[in-house]
């Protein structure tokens, strides 16, 4: 996809808010005979900091729940609980395990194997993230974790796969990350810490994407489990269950 279509398609469906960052509209792709619905599924970044502006706006979307991946130690540090101010369902649902080192994660770098292990050590989260997503109360929900790109982005990608998305679209989806990488510097290099001296490459993990990882996971979800429904299916989640997702949001599925 150009450069310029890219953008465009950023645009449509970037959420701007003053102190949250990666906030998208999965709704417009198409999945084959139908649409994806707007203002039905947000992908996010942490709303930990947002301002009255920003609560303001946030409700303006109308959501009704909010799903978030963090982990414990990760949710202490809020300086705002998103869930409470907006008075909204609030699931913490954690993919990565509080007995894995995030310092190993970072060592680890970003790639489809990581988020391939996020299907292993995770299974039992992806199990309620996805009972809850096929409850059409659930909606508008915002599913978020840090900032936004790679627990986030598996659980986008797998719901667009669901939906019948093609496997182009889904990969563009994810990417568009690095776009909004470029505001997230600056916000974090005005206010100081360590955005300002750390090393470009620490910098692309926290907040950048390569686009080869979803590629590889993908890939991978497909040829050990035979993709996003059959492996929900092994984890117990329920036909019906899928199906809400798909009426709810307004794919078909393969």
């Amino acid at each position: 996809m150009r450069r310029a279509s890219v953008l465009d398609e950023f645009t449509r469906r970037h959420v701007p808010f003053e102190h949250w960052f990666n906030v998208r509209d999965l709704g417009g792709y198409a999945t084959g005979n139908s649409t994806v619905g707007w203002k039905r599924f947000y992908r996010a970044g942490t709303p930990s900091r947002i301002n009255e502006a920003d609560v303001e706006r946030a409700r303006s979307l109308g959501v009704t729940s909010i799903i978030d991946l963090r982990r414990d130690d990760e949710a202490a540090r809020d300086e705002v609980r998103a869930a409470e101010v907006l008075g909204v369902a609030y699931h913490r649902l954690p993919i990565i395990s509080e007995a894995e080192s995030m310092d190993a994660l970072v060592a680890a770098g970003i790639s489809s194997d990581r988020y391939l292990r996020f299907l292993e050590t995770g299974s039992e989260a992806f199990r309620q993230i996805f009972a809850v997503l096929g409850e059409p109360s659930t909606y508008p929900v915002i599913v978020h974790c840090t900032a936004g790109k790679d627990r986030t982005g598996v659980v986008s990608a797998m719901t667009l796969e669901l939906l019948g998305v093609p496997r182009a679209t889904i990969e563009a989806d994810y990417a568009m990350t690095n776009i909004e990488r470029e505001r997230a510097v600056a916000y974090w290099q005005i206010r100081g810490g360590w955005f300002t001296t750390a090393a470009p490459a620490l910098v692309d993990y926290a907040l950048g994407v390569p686009p080869e990882a979803i590629s590889g996971f993908l890939d991978g979800l497909e040829a050990r489990y035979g993709g996003a429904e059959a492996y929900l299916r092994g984890l117990g989640v329920a036909a019906d269950l899928i199906r809400g997702l798909r009426a709810a949001l307004g794919g078909a599925g393969k």
